[in-house]
């Protein structure tokens, strides 16, 4: 095992053969390798995301009207092909990935509408547009993200300064009062595969999460989620998944633009290499060949 303090030396050792296996291999940092036909990308989908929260207790995002805009203003094709060279799955605004089985996908997709953008801002009586601050960790493909976001609000009038922070100030005390990612007014936060949604939909979410950076408290989604987590059957999964992602949609305390495939890259002579999107690695029957 060799322990590496970036992504791009590891991406390096694997071109020159100093090394055989990246277990993760972020998207961004991973261009140069996606197609070098010297390296196998393994390509798993997957539920991690970029949770983008904005503070519903405080303006200018206490009317859900001026929060569905700035969701209405990201086109996810271009997030998807673009940001994410195509190795991800659009994101519909709820933590119901189009992994999870208990995922409705009758439920419509949100996709760019300007126009329909500028009505909600309009009758939220905010015409002119809006000033915020987007702190978040620099970490993965989050800064680009962040300046897509940036971009697209300029639409609707946004103004949006960017407040990047290494992971460590960022994330903080891990407690309200003391951690950036918690008390910020909008923010960029990610989120680990998850092989069921039940943290995603509990932690930054309800009205008591112990991760709730938007500061969302809605109980009509919070008795949604225990229907959810109680359920027995795939059935019964679905059909409170369908109402949670519909509140969720009209509320849009978090913006879930995509989640992200898990890419684990080896050289070309390596096979049998097992991973996980939960970052497991199993290499029990992996081999080199000459």
């Amino acid at each position: 095992l060799v322990f590496y303090k970036d992504y791009q030396p590891q991406i390096l050792a694997l071109q020159a053969g100093d090394i055989d296996i990246i277990e993760q291999a972020p998207v961004l940092q991973s261009v140069g390798i996606l197609n070098d036909p010297n390296i196998n990308i393994i390509s798993l989908p997957s539920t991690a995301h970029e949770q983008v929260h904005m503070r519903n207790d405080k303006d200018p995002f206490k009317d859900p009207r001026v929060r569905r805009a700035i969701a209405l203003c990201l086109d996810r094709n271009s997030l998807v092909k673009g940001l994410m060279k195509g190795r991800a799955q659009k994101g519909n605004d709820s933590p119901f990935a189009a992994a999870y089985p208990s995922t409705d996908p009758s439920v419509p997709q949100r996709e760019k509408n300007i126009a329909e953008a500028k009505q909600l801002m309009e009758a939220a009586g905010m015409a002119k547009g809006f000033e915020a601050t987007l702190t978040l960790e620099n970490y993965l493909e989050i800064p680009a993200y962040a300046q897509v976001i940036q971009s697209a609000v300029k639409e609707i009038g946004g103004k949006i300064n960017l407040n990047v922070m290494d992971q460590g100030t960022y994330f903080g005390d891990v407690v309200y009062g003391k951690s950036p990612w918690l008390d910020s007014d909008m923010g960029i936060t990610d989120y680990g595969h998850r092989g069921v949604p039940n943290v995603f939909l509990s932690a930054p979410l309800r009205s008591d999460g112990t991760w709730n950076a938007a500061h969302f408290r809605n109980k009509d989604y919070d008795n949604l989620v225990t229907s959810y987590i109680a359920a027995l059957d795939l059935d019964a999964q679905r059909a409170s998944a369908s109402k949670i992602q519909k509140l969720l949609l009209d509320e849009t305390p978090i913006i879930f633009g995509y989640f992200y495939d898990f890419l684990t890259a080896t050289r070309k002579n390596v096979a049998d290499v097992h991973p996980t999107a939960m970052g497991q690695l199993y290499l029990n029957k992996a081999s080199i060949s000459a």
